[in-house]
């Protein structure tokens, strides 16, 4: 079973790569930050983010899903929020339509397991 579990997480960490390699081709070229305290924050973030993921991951796999998947789907339209908020960046119509429905769908899947399942849930983090 430890050996199944490990596989998953070489495959996590497989598909990371893949798409970072992916951005640096597909996306505008990578220009590292003059500033060398910019530099630093940018490899923590980079690390702390693909920890996460991973522990995400391996936390999807030993526990239901459903509070997992919760938090993961309204983490999307905080980092969207947050792009606007903190970032001053412009508000995309398509962007926040989409984020809208991630919530909407998120919200209505978790208030139908709540209180039209026949097997109740509760929701404790």
């Amino acid at each position: 079973s430890s050996g199944i579990n490990a596989e998953y997480g070489y495959l996590a960490v497989a598909v990371s790569l893949c798409g970072v390699c992916l951005q640096l081709f597909l996306r505008d070229p990578f220009v590292w930050p003059g500033c060398t305290l910019n530099r630093l924050y940018l490899v923590l973030t980079g690390v702390g983010l693909s920890v996460a993921l991973l522990l995400l991951n391996r936390g999807l796999m030993l526990e239901k899903s459903g509070p997992g998947v919760l938090l993961r789907n309204f983490d999307m339209v905080t980092a969207y929020t947050l792009q606007v908020c903190v970032y001053g960046e412009e508000i995309d119509r398509l962007s926040l339509v989409g984020a809208g429905l991630i919530f909407l769908s998120v919200a209505v899947v978790t208030l139908d397991k709540l209180f039209f399942s026949k097997t109740r849930c509760s929701l404790q983090f």
